[in-house]
């Protein structure tokens, strides 16, 4: 039986601002929302691979995912995910002190970085400050991923200790 797979992504954010005054209070309440899915497939609005995992960087280290090549365990197995486009990426700084910063992006050209999400600058570098979240979707047409030339995720920590994150992406084998 084939595998499918089925994704939501939703992000919220609510406020209440209040002014005080010699009249009253005056209050801005309201709220940004988010949310996308996609079902099974490898069309527009679609997604068929996942891949997620935690991970610890040591004090100045540097994860390069191979976006044709990444790692999953699932149900004591292991198998290699491979995309073609990328719909969604998904990170979480999970330090709890200021200043332990992630870079994410730069892998550069020789070393086969993808570019696609920045603008097709392949040294562009965004940061992920602790206790942040870095979300980017492309969920109609995703963004292109090139086996060999432009297929590198580089996550960073330039900080002198270790960082740990979470990550998520969500693509299409075609």
């Amino acid at each position: 039986m084939p595998d499918t797979l089925s994704a939501e992504l939703s992000l919220g954010l609510t406020w209440l601002l209040e002014d005080v005054l010699d009249t009253g209070t005056v209050a801005d309440t309201s709220k940004l929302a988010f949310a996308t899915s996609w079902r099974d497939g490898t069309a527009v609005d679609q997604a068929d691979q996942l891949w997620h995992a935690q991970q610890t960087l040591a004090a100045s280290g540097v994860v390069s995912l191979d976006l044709t090549n990444l790692a999953r365990s699932v149900f004591g197995g292991s198998l290699a995910i491979s995309f073609a486009k990328v719909k969604a990426v998904v990170l979480v700084n999970l330090a709890t002190t200021s200043g332990l910063d992630l870079l994410v992006g730069g892998a550069g050209a020789g070393g086969n970085g993808w570019g696609a999400p920045f603008n097709n600058n392949k040294d562009a570098k965004l940061v992920l400050p602790a206790e942040s979240a870095l979300v980017l979707v492309n969920r109609k047409s995703g963004w292109t991923v090139t086996n060999g030339s432009s297929d590198v995720l580089k996550i960073e920590n330039p900080q002198a200790s270790p960082v740990t994150f979470k990550a998520a992406l969500i693509g299409t084998t075609e």
